[in-house]
């Protein structure tokens, strides 16, 4: 196992961000609003769907397609999306979920756990899926406080998340480490004053990630 003991000087606490930074969920979510749209009698195939809004975010999506639909409807569809992905979670068999997970990620979080370092998800996506995405790659079984934006009034990125879970934790930003990948988090994440703020460029499984055929039939399926 590698020494992690430079990155970790006078850190006692690791915070993570989980879609994009320890798991590469995005062909989940991919698969999940696939689905939806198809169940709003959309016409649209999966190589329309990857090309358009691979990355976009589903309130983007759903407002694009359907611009007279208020708000109040719009949620109700990423509601319906969400149960959808976490359709999606249950249904991935073990040699699916490996492609997934970030390389190294168990190795890293059992480091932790054996030093007594501190750790939670901290993630905009709903509590529930961040729930359902935990037990799915067995994350909860290390990592056992994870949070979703129902946590804080206010999501990322505002630091309100990050500073809920160190509030929780009962934990130092000065002796903080948080890892995260998006604009919006790195944002919510320096401005809780973390002492160290790691950006999850790429994700670390790009040779084996799903690629553009892969991704078109893991929608098909």
């Amino acid at each position: 196992m590698p020494d992690y003991s430079h990155l970790l000087t006078g850190i006692d606490t690791v915070l993570f961000d989980m879609d994009g930074t320890i798991v590469n969920t995005e062909p989940l979510h991919a698969k999940a609003g696939f689905k939806l749209l198809q169940k709003m009698n959309l016409a649209i195939t999966p190589e329309e769907m990857v090309k358009r809004f691979y990355g976009i975010s589903d309130y983007d999506v759903i407002r694009s397609l359907f611009p007279s639909m208020n708000d109040q409807e719009i949620h109700e569809h990423i509601n319906q999306k969400n149960q959808l992905l976490i359709q999606a979670l249950a249904e991935l068999n073990e040699g699916d979920k490996n492609i997934f997970i970030t390389p190294g990620l168990f190795d890293f979080l059992n480091y932790l756990k054996d030093h007594k370092i501190k750790m939670a998800v901290v993630s905009a996506s709903e509590d529930e899926v961040v729930k359902a995405t935990m037990a799915t790659f067995k994350i909860d079984e290390v990592i056992t406080l994870g949070l979703g934006r129902g946590q804080t009034i206010k999501t990322k990125p505002h630091p309100d998340p990050y500073l809920n879970a160190l509030k929780i934790l009962n934990s130092d930003p000065t002796r903080t480490l948080i890892f995260e990948d998006s604009p919006t988090g790195l944002e919510a994440a320096k401005a809780s004053k973390a002492l160290k703020v790691i950006r999850i460029t790429e994700f670390a499984h790009q040779s084996e990630s799903l690629n553009f055929d892969e991704l078109k039939n893991f929608l098909m399926r």
